[in-house]
């Protein structure tokens, strides 16, 4: 699988994010949506997950976060639970609202996704609830 995917179809975007954390159901896997402005398109990005206890958590290189969102719009961090359903957890909830960016949890119990919007969201909303509507 490449570490990255463009595409206007937000289908496409959705099954790479299930391959990627399908495809690594030993630890959690992490990942960025957003819209590349000059090709109008969705991209999503593999990210390397850095935690020390990646089974139960994930933690994303902080210059790769940045070189992402200088890149794209950033819409989202997406990450996978491989214990649970797709509940977000209090770290992700503290996370997500620290970074103003919504989480996108997808667990492999219920093959199913979660998207916490934090209280003040930075990202595009309308391009957002494109993403929202699809993942339900």
């Amino acid at each position: 699988m490449d570490n990255q995917i463009k595409h206007r179809s937000l289908n496409k975007i959705k099954d790479f994010i299930i391959t990627h954390c399908i495809n690594h159901m030993a630890n959690e896997v992490c990942g960025l949506v957003g819209w590349d402005e000059a090709e109008s398109k969705y991209v999503a990005s593999i990210e390397k997950n850095e935690a020390q206890d990646p089974k139960n958590f994930f933690v994303l290189n902080p210059a790769a976060f940045l070189k992402f969102k200088n890149s794209y719009s950033l819409l989202g961090v997406y990450h996978s639970h491989i214990i649970g359903d797709e509940s977000p957890s209090e770290f992700d909830i503290k996370m997500s609202e620290a970074c103003c960016i919504p989480f996108i949890v997808y667990s492999l119990n219920t093959k199913k996704f979660h998207i916490y919007e934090p209280h003040h969201n930075d990202s595009d909303v309308k391009l957002f609830a494109r993403i929202k509507e699809k993942l339900k």
